[in-house]
């Protein structure tokens, strides 16, 4: 793998990273509030953020 796409790579990773932890902080402020949903709501979040966790995992095995 040459240097440009390992930087993309790397960049790639980064922002599922990111987007995950947004996920998981979404999903914590959710839980804190009342309402309609909220619960089912956080845990779908959750569950995409793992999703999210899983596909950086799979994409770091790259060489």
């Amino acid at each position: 793998m040459d240097a440009n796409a390992r930087a993309q790579l790397s960049s790639i990773l980064s922002d599922l990273r990111e987007v995950s932890r947004q996920m998981n902080n979404a999903a914590a402020q959710l839980r804190d509030m009342r309402g309609v949903g909220t619960e089912l709501c956080a845990d779908r979040l959750e569950v995409l953020a793992d999703k999210y966790d899983a596909a950086r995992r799979h994409l770091s095995n790259i060489d």
